[in-house]
């Protein structure tokens, strides 16, 4: 039997404050966009990661522009997902609304863990879950809590894969 090509994606972490820092600088942001990064590396086959655009629209920009600052996400703990192909590789995205919700409800967590996945089309989404550093907040030993229970926001591939 023939093997499989594999794509390895990280699991990947969005600090809450690097996500309302891009919210304040970012006038009229209506979209977080999520764009594939390949980091430089002497290894090879590393795994892939994101950086998080704002999309805009505003009075100077009408028809939309993405910014020209972008959060490169950071590795969850090397945790990596191994997906087999065939997979379609686009931007993600959550809409403003979206990211509010996750981040502002019902306390704001620490950060935000996105999970790889594949949907029925192959293409690759994210799951996102938020989660907490302060375990006194969830109630629990020191350990990171989800906020969310299953199942957690979702990416949107695009264009859109649902």
């Amino acid at each position: 039997m023939k093997d499989l090509q594999t794509l390895k994606f990280y699991c990947l972490r969005y600090e809450v404050s690097a996500i309302e820092e891009l919210i304040d600088s970012s006038d009229g942001i209506d979209n977080f966009v999520f764009s594939y990064y390949y980091p430089a590396a002497d290894q090879a086959g590393k795994p892939l990661q994101l950086v998080a655009y704002a999309h805009m629209v505003n009075s100077a920009y009408p028809d939309g522009i993405y910014s020209t600052y972008y959060d490169t996400l950071s590795i969850d703990d090397n945790k990596i997902e191994e997906i087999c192909g065939p997979v379609i590789l686009s931007n993600n995205i959550l809409s403003l609304a979206q990211m509010l919700e996750l981040i502002d409800y019902p306390e704001k967590p620490d950060y935000l863990i996105l999970v790889p996945n594949v949907n029925s089309d192959r293409h690759i989404y994210y799951s996102v879950e938020a989660h907490y550093n302060n375990a006194s907040v969830a109630g629990n030993t020191a350990q990171k809590t989800a906020l969310f229970g299953p199942p957690p926001k979702n990416t949107n591939p695009s264009p859109p894969a649902t």
